[in-house]
């Protein structure tokens, strides 16, 4: 399973792909957030379950990918590339925890929910299996390694969206 650091580059590459990067940021209440961070942020969202103590669950779903494009759509009524790359964001969180190494049972993620509570997991470990054993040094070079491999990996997927949307 990526990083924090590996679901926002994957959030950032697809929300610029999807509504760029320029243009009026996004408005939540009184506070205005660059697009870059919000599509970043939307990569990272769906580990929130993380606090409730129950990951790669109802959050790692296409149900909750709609769920948040919805809310998106509620907060920026006018401005439908901002739902979608929404949505698309926090979908690359999906896709990436799917091609990841998974070492805790259940294996995989419950993609299919609310049709079905099943479990699944790519053939494909495309991203190591991340140690959350922080006190362990070991741990800690693990971190590192993953992190330079998802930096490889996704930081030129990155660089390519944002040259393919530049202003």
């Amino acid at each position: 399973m990526p990083t924090p650091i590996g679901h926002a580059l994957g959030g950032l590459a697809v929300g610029v792909l999807v509504a760029g990067r320029t243009g009026p940021p996004v408005t939540v209440g009184k506070r205005s957030w660059s697009r870059l961070w919000v599509w970043a942020l939307c990569g990272m969202l769906a580990d929130v379950d993380f606090l409730f103590g129950s990951h790669r669950g109802v959050t790692h779903s296409l149900g909750a990918m709609f769920a948040v494009g919805i809310v998106a759509a509620m907060i920026a009524r006018r401005r439908p590339e901002v739902w979608g790359a929404v949505a698309a964001s926090y979908g690359t969180h999906l896709l990436l925890d799917w091609l990841g190494a998974d070492t805790v049972v259940p294996l995989g993620i419950m993609a299919l929910w609310p049709f079905t509570d099943a479990f699944y997991v790519s053939p494909y470990g495309l991203f190591p299996a991340v140690c959350r054993e922080y006190w362990v040094v070991g741990c800690w070079i693990d971190l590192v390694q993953t992190v330079a491999w998802e930096l490889l990996l996704l930081g030129p997927v990155v660089a390519a969206a944002l040259w393919f949307r530049r202003s």
